[in-house]
Parts: C-alpha cells; sequence; structure tokens
C-alpha cells in the first residue's frame, strides 16, 4: 500500500522535475531546489511571523544577557536581575513560539523534498540506476573548506549508521545531502538579508 502512495509521490514529482534534473548538473539542480525550498521556508517566516515583535524580544534577551554578564561583578545588579528573569523566561518563550510557527506549514514540504532527492540522488535512486558508473559524488570541494566544513568527520558519523550503497569516495567529496545542507545554509542566510526577516 505504502509503496503505491510513495510511487505516486515520486511519480509526480518526476514529472515535474525530472526534465531539470536530466539536463543538469547534480550540484546545479540540488542547489536550485535547496534554493527553492529556502525561498518558501524564509517566505513563510516573513509572512507568518511579527518581524517588529521578534526585533523587540531579540534585543530585549540581549540587554539581559549583557546586564548579566555585568551583574556577575555587582552583587545589587545581581539581585534586580533575578527580579527580571521572571519576564526574560516569558520572552525567550514568546520568541520560541514565534520561531516555531512557520515550521508548522514547512515541515511536510522539507520532508516531502528530502525524500525525493533520496530518491533521485541516493543509492539505487533514479540517477544511479540511469548510469551504475556514478559514485554518488555531487561535488568536490577544495581541500582547505573541506577541512574547515569537516567534511571528513562527518563521513565517518555517517558510515557509523549508513551501512552499504555508495563508499566514501574521499574527504573532499560531498554527496546529494552534504550538498543539500550546505547550499540551504548558504541560500538561507542570503534570503534572510534580503528579506530583511530578523
Amino acid at each position: 500500500m505504502f509503496d503505491s502512495i510513495f510511487n505516486m509521490f515520486y511519480g509526480a514529482l518526476d514529472s515535474v522535475f525530472m526534465p531539470i534534473i536530466k539536463n543538469m548538473h547534480p550540484a546545479i539542480a540540488i542547489l536550485t531546489m535547496a534554493f527553492v525550498v529556502s525561498f518558501i521556508i524564509n517566505l513563510a517566516t516573513k509572512l507568518l511571523v511579527n518581524q517588529k515583535r521578534m526585533a523587540e524580544l531579540k534585543k530585549e534577551i540581549q540587554d539581559f544577557q549583557v546586564k548579566a554578564r555585568q551583574a556577575q561583578k555587582d552583587p545589587d545588579l545581581m539581585e534586580k536581575l533575578q527580579a527580571e528573569q521572571q519576564k526574560m523566561m516569558a520572552s525567550q518563550m514568546e520568541m520560541m513560539k514565534m520561531s516555531f510557527k512557520p515550521m508548522i506549514y514547512t515541515w511536510v514540504p522539507i520532508i516531502a523534498i528530502f525524500a525525493y532527492l533520496r530518491h533521485v540522488y541516493d543509492y539505487n535512486g533514479v540517477i544511479h540506476l540511469a548510469n551504475s558508473g556514478w559514485n554518488g559524488v555531487v561535488v568536490e570541494l577544495p581541500v582547505i573548506l573541506s577541512k574547515i566544513l569537516l567534511v571528513g568527520p562527518f563521513h565517518w558519523i555517517g558510515s557509523i549508521f549508513y551501512k552499504g550503497g555508495f563508499g566514501i569516495v574521499g574527504d573532499t567529496a560531498l554527496g546529494w545531502l552534504g550538498w543539500y545542507i550546505l547550499c540551504s545554509m548558504a541560500t538561507s542566510m542570503i534570503l534572510r538579508k534580503v528579506m530583511g526577516i530578523k
């Protein structure tokens, strides 16, 4: 039963995305999908979160943190801050609720995109079945960048949990998941700045 549902889901997305995926390098196709997903998430955040109130809450919390550092040297200030601490906890809770609000609407599409990317780029996925010589590498990073991003240790951690499939090709190689995460972080930061999201 679930197989037929997944096949229908993959078939629908294949009809939309497969012409793009087959005509693009995997790195560009995944970058495009990461951009689209980041745009949707940031748009939901922009529309569903009161940006002015979020900025006020962040400022309150930052001011409290500065006072807390100063209070370590001044016992009188520490007593005053303890009275403010309850208000700060309420502000942090409000900020957390505001941050989670967009997730209610975006988590299902995000999971769907991950499932689809796995269907396409994973071992025995669409691309691998079409080209059995493909080793799963989407992009090779410069050595210095792979060391900064700790690609080697992430490969090691991944090998503990993920048995079979593509082997680790090298410490500078990224598969679809690593490349998606990297692209998603970069596009999300850029979009947050452009869209003025706090």
